[in-house]
């Protein structure tokens, strides 16, 4: 096992630095060629490496993600080997994806903007999804948790062809849709619920969450109707909460996955196939939707263009949150509420916070943090932003 004592974390890095000067890094594998800002750098990885250094991640994230489902989200007793491991994984992923000179030039780029700091947006072809969240960039004999990108800058993932719009509206509050299979999932968006009202609150808005169940009624209920809602012009939720499962047949293409949720105690299978034929007739308003679901960014498709995230951001979505592997119930409850709380409600004591609107891709980093700091609970890397990584969430309007 990893001695603990081993494993540096610095609290003052949590400190929300919403000005970062946002860095775009362009993939063009055809070329092949990598661009980091203005600067060509050689491309020096495959998709052949993409998807081994995934599968890689993703079988130590699993093993993480046993250990919480039987000990709980607090690992602060448990002296695990995890981080170790996926410093091993992110430490042979970043010397061969980054060539020395793109190594350097991210070094001279964070270094110019000590102060202000930085944030990376990768922005590929659908097919080349690789968990940038857990490259590692810090000694091999080492242990350092600020060293693990996911760690240390807000993230993005951007792709060619679908838009990608740095701001997105909260509008009229979350619309949500969840399987009663899960224990957690009622208590995980009766707390988004508090949150939300807190906001309105603070702000002088009537923010709603609404369930499935509240808006389309049982005899109604279908996933055709519920695709015919988002298309309509009154669906104004600026957010999209699933906290569901997600399905993939064995030895099924990518277009079966599907999202399983419950309301008016009936099971609705969604299916990402289902996402692509309906795209002309896709969301009218650009919500924000966070896929609190089981690996709902490899539903066993690592590599092929379609997955949840690319089929919701085609459907028009103006950025997702999707994870990269199963995530127990209990984690994936006190992750989105602990998101949540930093995404809608700015902290008093920081006056640099702008008060109509909030850094998606900061507050994800620091719920990451929150849960390795507090918890020794790592399995934060797993969540992934699928949108610029200096996206703004407004408040208001």
């Amino acid at each position: 096992m990893g001695n603990l004592t081993t494993v540096e974390t610095s609290k003052s890095s949590i400190a929300r630095k919403d000005d970062r000067r946002a860095i775009q890094i362009m993939i063009f594998p055809s070329m092949p060629l990598l661009i980091i800002d203005t600067m060509q750098f050689p491309l020096t990885f495959d998709q052949g490496d993409v998807e081994d250094f995934n599968q890689q991640f993703i079988a130590v994230l699993q093993d993480l993600r046993r250990d919480v489902q039987n000990k709980g989200v607090d690992l602060s007793g448990y002296d695990h080997n995890y981080l170790e491991r996926l410093r091993d994984i992110g430490k042979v992923a970043y010397n061969r994806v980054l060539p020395p000179a793109a190594r350097s030039r991210i070094a001279e780029l964070e270094t110019q903007e000590q102060k202000r700091g930085i944030s990376l947006t990768f922005k590929t072809s659908p097919t080349s999804r690789l968990f940038w969240e857990m490259l590692y960039t810090g000694k091999p004999f080492d242990i350092q948790s600020d060293q693990f990108w996911g760690f240390r800058y807000p993230l993005g993932r951007t792709y060619w062809e679908i838009k990608a719009p740095d701001r997105v509206r909260l509008q009229s509050g979350v619309f949500s849709a969840i399987h009663d299979g899960l224990k957690f999932s009622r208590q995980e968006v009766e707390q988004l619920t508090q949150h939300l009202t807190a906001t309105g609150q603070r702000l002088g808005l009537k923010l709603v969450l609404h369930l499935l169940e509240q808006v389309i009624p049982a005899e109604r209920l279908s996933v055709e109707r519920l695709l015919e809602l988002f298309h309509s012009s009154e669906f104004c939720y600026g957010i999209v909460h699933f906290a569901c499962h997600v399905e993939n047949p064995e030895d099924a293409g990518a277009t079966q996955a599907y999202l399983s949720f419950t309301a008016h105690k009936n099971r609705l299978e969604m299916c990402l196939g289902k996402l692509v034929a309906c795209e002309e007739y896709s969301f009218a308003n650009q919500p924000f939707v966070f896929l609190n679901a089981c690996g709902s960014a490899t539903p066993g498709h690592l590599l092929q263009t379609l997955s949840f995230p690319t089929g919701v951001l085609n459907f028009g979505a103006g950025g997702v949150i999707a994870t990269a592997c199963t995530i127990p119930d209990n984690f994936a409850s006190a992750f989105a509420s602990e998101l949540y709380r930093r995404l809608l409600k700015h902290s008093e004591e920081e006056k640099s916070h702008h008060p109509v609107w909030s850094n998606i891709g900061e507050a994800l980093l620091e719920t990451r943090l929150h849960f390795l700091e507090e918890y020794n609970n790592p399995l934060g890397l797993a969540y992934g932003l699928y949108a610029v990584s200096n996206q703004q969430l407004r408040l208001i309007d």
